[in-house]
């Protein structure tokens, strides 16, 4: 792995230009009322597993998070 590089945390893929331009991810601090208060969450996730995740979340919303541009 070449210094600097990013990782998908979910399939471990080394992150191309499409991910890279997509920037999918969570980069927070955990405030308080969850079970990881304090904890920071460095979460990369590439073009592939974060479409994965957004088909497994969106129905579980009862408002849905994406909203189209057109």
């Amino acid at each position: 792995m070449a210094k600097g590089k990013t990782l998908c945390n979910l399939c471990g893929k080394e992150f191309d230009t499409w991910d890279d331009q997509g920037n999918l991810g969570i980069h927070t601090r955990v405030g308080y009322g969850s079970k990881f208060d304090g904890d920071d969450v460095d979460l990369d996730l590439c073009c592939k597993c974060f479409d994965k995740l957004m088909d497994e979340l969106i129905p579980k919303c009862k408002i849905n998070p994406i909203t189209e541009n057109t």
